[in-house]
């Protein structure tokens, strides 16, 4: 079996870029990393955010030298990055530009943050697994998410056959303040959002040298979702949500039958039925359609 711990980084606005990453090993490469990856930390529990930006535990202590607490976060950061790299396990991510997200999807169809990227890591890991064992998942704890991801992935999984046979029949929710092997997910899906932030914030930078190196291996990818494709997604919403009946008056008749109030959970529930009774056509032509009501 092959063990995936996966994590979200988003920008400092949280309003840019939102990226989901996960990495996939075998026990044995978690295993041979993890005891590396504490010793390089020394119990602390890492957050790749604050060490790149001198916040939480790695912000300089009263009495400390702030210039040499930055160059000394630096290179924690940079050990971390090459700890991974050199380890043997690889990793998949999805960075999505929410600002071109937001024009394709204006409300009341704006999808919810998070969903998107998470989906798209799936559907790697689905791809991956087919050709290799089943897969297990384990992605950071987020009160705000973890119900409806959870509820994405058991409805996916039951009414997908292909899928029973390469994931794990659940899918684990753990704290990154416990669980090392999400802190290095962290990492990892933190560089995902970096790379397309660099290229969509006001101030335009050039490829990190920490992405370099992760991608020099040839064993990390980052999927980049621009405006290009949130247009076509948004076509398809318009070509198919009338034949599958996802339309606004459609889904407040779900929710009166249902006696729901609208959210986002309803929703995503609403969707997976709809989803689960398309042909066979519709679902070839089909892509994403979680994001269609909100």
């Amino acid at each position: 079996m092959f063990l995936v711990y996966g994590d979200e980084s988003l920008d400092e606005t949280q309003s840019r870029v939102c990226a989901v990453g996960g990495l996939v090993g075998t026990e044995k490469s978690w295993s041979d990393l993890e005891p590396k990856w504490k010793s390089l930390h020394c119990g602390t529990p890492f957050h790749a955010t604050d060490c790149d930006s001198n916040k939480g535990d790695y912000q300089p202590k009263p009495d400390e030298d702030s210039d040499a607490k930055h160059k000394s976060n630096k290179s924690l950061y940079e050990a971390s990055i090459i700890l991974l790299a050199e380890s043997g396990v690889c990793g998949f991510a999805s960075a999505y530009d929410l600002a071109a997200e937001r024009e394709a999807f204006p409300p009341t169809y704006g999808p919810a943050v998070y969903y998107g990227p998470f989906l798209d890591v799936l559907c790697e890991i689905l791809k991956f697994s087919s050709n290799h064992h089943m897969a297990k998942l384990s992605f950071d704890s987020r009160i705000e998410s973890e119900h409806n991801a959870g509820l994405i992935y058991a409805n996916l999984r039951e009414n997908n056959p292909g899928w029973k046979e390469r994931l794990a029949e659940e899918i684990s929710f753990v704290s990154s303040k416990t669980c090392v092997r999400i802190q290095i997910a962290d990492l990892f899906a933190r560089e995902a959002m970096k790379v397309l932030d660099n290229k969509v914030s006001p101030v335009k930078r050039s490829t990190r040298r920490s992405w370099e190196t992760l991608q020099n291996t040839g064993r990390f990818v980052v999927l980049l979702r621009g405006i290009s494709y949130f247009h076509y997604q948004e076509q398809h919403r318009q070509q198919m949500g009338g034949s599958l009946g996802l339309t606004p008056t459609e889904f407040q008749s779900w929710l009166k039958a249902k006696k729901r109030q609208r959210n986002l959970t309803a929703s995503i529930e609403f969707l997976l039925e709809r989803v689960n009774q398309m042909t066979p056509e519709q679902e070839q032509a089909s892509e994403n359609f979680w994001r269609v009501l909100r």
